[in-house]
């Protein structure tokens, strides 16, 4: 054989690799995506978003407020509805990516306490989240001493 014709023979083996190559990627991504569905394909996907009004509406725990405060070593936060009774009966947690959730013990109705977690340089971060029965809220925590 003729080198022109090695180099061409070369050329199209290479092309014939990556051509085979592209077909069983696409394959395995096919077959992939048809047994791993995500809520981005659900088929009720669009009717989850049209009804994502009324499902929050469904949840009374949107309207209360969430109210933190570092005292005497301790952690407290009171939680109001929205008329400003206190949310009695909850459950509070502090979760935050640094640490075990600290869950908060309600003293008097509507305010849970817990001792103050320690933190790095003064500053504590996590996310407070109540539930109460179905409902639930929750808010960014950001105390510096």
């Amino acid at each position: 054989m003729s080198p022109k014709l090695q180099a061409g023979t070369r050329w199209q083996l290479a092309l014939a690799v990556l051509v085979g190559l592209f077909v069983v990627a696409s394959l395995a991504s096919f077959g992939i995506a048809a047994r791993r569905v995500s809520r981005v394909v659900d088929p009720d996907y669009y009717r989850h978003g049209l009804n994502y009004g009324a499902t929050q509406a469904a949840n009374p725990g949107r309207d209360w407020s969430i109210t933190p405060r570092l005292e005497a070593g301790a952690l407290l936060v009171a939680v109001l509805d929205k008329s400003g009774a206190p949310v009695a009966g909850g459950k509070v947690l502090l979760t935050a990516p640094d640490r075990p959730a600290l869950s908060l013990a309600e003293g008097e109705p509507g305010l849970y306490r817990a001792p103050r977690p320690s933190a790095p340089g003064g500053e504590l971060r996590g996310t407070l989240t109540i539930t109460r029965g179905p409902a639930s809220a929750s808010r960014p925590l950001v105390l510096i001493d």
